[in-house]
């Protein structure tokens, strides 16, 4: 590895440690540093902001949780998704993003009953977003009857689920009964987040678990070409 991708991958990490701080303007300048100088957005996210959220995930269940700290990790990582690598996208059309909500197809997307939640799942709503895909996002503690509410009611295409409290992740088996009940049994239902990364699709009863937001929409992007 040469010298200067060992810089990259040393100020991708200090992105991580500023994130979960809640310094939300240094994590931006050193965003926008990073991107400038050549490192790819998907690291940035993976190695900034989303390595930032699992050491936050660990915090909330456990004694060291204190919502403060969330709250301003949370708007760190939004101000750098919203001043940095939407901006970038955009301009750039990396990775074959195109800024056309909708094109893509519908996703409903949303933090199960019982868990409250949701970074993970903002980043997600911005990156599909992005990607081409237009999103309705439920918010979170969201019930698996209200998925297959709202996704009859916007002729959603896919259900994306985000759980990180593995004591609610019975919740999203709950999903296909209901949608099937609305007549949706069609709908692909996308899982996400740290709860669920040790299960299967067939255990939570969905098509796919993704590890992260970029595997979701390369899994996104092959149901596309099978078309």
């Amino acid at each position: 590895m040469g010298t200067e991708q060992m810089a990259r991958d040393q100020f991708v990490r200090q992105l991580a440690v500023l994130v979960a701080n809640g310094q939300a303007r240094e994590a931006v300048e050193l965003a926008e540093k990073l991107l400038n100088s050549g490192y790819d957005v998907q690291s940035v996210v993976e190695n900034g902001l989303t390595k930032a959220l699992e050491s936050l995930d660990v915090k909330c269940n456990n004694d060291q949780f204190n919502l403060l700290e969330i709250l301003l990790a949370g708007r760190a990582v939004m101000e750098v998704m919203d001043q940095v690598i939407c901006p970038h996208l955009d301009k750039h059309g990396e990775h074959g993003w195109e800024a056309c909500p909708g094109r893509k197809g519908t996703v409903v997307l949303g933090t199960i009953l019982g868990d409250i939640h949701d970074l993970g799942k903002n980043i997600v709503a911005i990156l599909l977003r992005m990607a081409g895909y237009k999103v309705v996002d439920l918010g979170k503690d969201v019930a698996p009857a209200v998925f297959a509410a709202e996704a009859l009611r916007h002729d959603a295409d896919f259900v994306g689920v985000s759980n990180l409290i593995t004591s609610t992740m019975h919740h999203i088996k709950e999903i296909r009964p209901a949608l099937e009940e609305a007549g949706l049994s069609h709908v692909t239902i996308l899982a996400g987040g740290a709860a669920v990364r040790q299960a299967n699709a067939k255990e939570l009863n969905v098509d796919f678990v993704a590890d992260n937001v970029f595997e979701m929409l390369g899994y996104l992007q092959i149901l596309a070409m099978e078309e």
